[in-house]
């Protein structure tokens, strides 16, 4: 089975990050990957969640919470084992260094770029992170409206009554265990 979720999310206050809680189990091994878009940190923690998988072991998978098709993590709970993307926004660093953690650099199977190169990564780099300072803006905005509208409308909600009814059509739709 793979359980997939998201640990950080992108916001109106910036993005915010659950992976410090990452592996849920204190005692996994966490490998924290290292490495520049483009690495395969991602294309790794797939292959090991997809075999981890076809061999029988329970997943967790962490989606990206600006790429739902790209992984920020993979645990493995049978095996105590996890590895997580340890690049911004979501930076992590090994709790105790070779005892519960250690570093993995994917970027030293990258050759150095050229020139050239180099001018297009700095400049596609750029316009991504202007890109996210446009979406950040805009989740501020809608955040603004939202406390507008809610300014307008609360009054006139009774919450405990609609808690009431919420409570008792679930009670209905799944049994008084829920």
């Amino acid at each position: 089975m793979n359980q997939r979720i998201f640990l950080g999310g992108n916001t109106c206050r910036g993005f915010y990050s659950l992976y410090e809680g990452f592996p849920p189990d204190k005692t996994a091994f966490l490998h924290i990957l290292k490495g520049g878009p483009g690495t395969g940190k991602s294309g790794f923690m797939k292959r090991m969640a997809a075999e981890a998988e076809a061999r029988g072991y329970d997943v967790q998978t962490v989606l990206c919470s600006g790429d739902p098709d790209s992984l920020d993590g993979v645990y493995i709970p049978a095996l105590r084992l996890a590895w997580a993307d340890g690049t911004a926004p979501h930076t992590l660093d090994a709790r105790f260094f070779g005892v519960d953690s250690d570093y993995v650099n994917l970027g030293r199977f990258v050759r150095p770029l050229s020139a050239e190169d180099g001018e297009a990564v700095r400049r596609i780099s750029a316009a991504c992170r202007a890109c996210y300072e446009e979406a950040y803006d805009a989740l501020r905005r809608a955040k603004a409206l939202h406390d507008e509208l809610e300014a307008v409308y609360r009054p006139y909600v009774d919450f405990p009554a609609l808690t009431d009814y919420t409570e008792q059509s679930v009670r209905e739709l799944f049994g008084e265990e829920t």
